[in-house]
């Protein structure tokens, strides 16, 4: 009888440490889980301010482009006008 009692002291003792050590886990994986969400938002946020910062960068890019075209267009109408208007008053 002695025996049995020992060996269920010994088992016992070995389950609660087994429980705590099972919720100490537990407790360190909801951790991390929630750590690895915030990091994942975290890059997430990052990841959408870069394309939004892109997007803006290529539509101004686009506008100078066009009005870069614009200006050159102008230009060019107005040197065609001013020889138009020379080779007409040479006549």
């Amino acid at each position: 009888m002695e025996t049995l009692s020992f060996i269920l002291g010994v088992a016992f003792v070995v389950v609660i440490a087994m429980v705590i050590v099972a919720v100490y886990a537990a407790v360190k994986v909801n951790k991390l889980s929630k750590e690895l969400k915030q990091t994942q938002l975290a890059s997430s946020r990052d990841i959408e301010q870069v394309y939004r910062d892109m997007h803006d960068l290529i539509n101004d890019s686009n506008r100078r482009i066009i009005e870069a075209e614009q200006t050159m267009f102008r230009q060019m109408d107005s040197r065609f006008d001013k020889l138009e208007n020379k080779l007409s008053n040479k006549k």
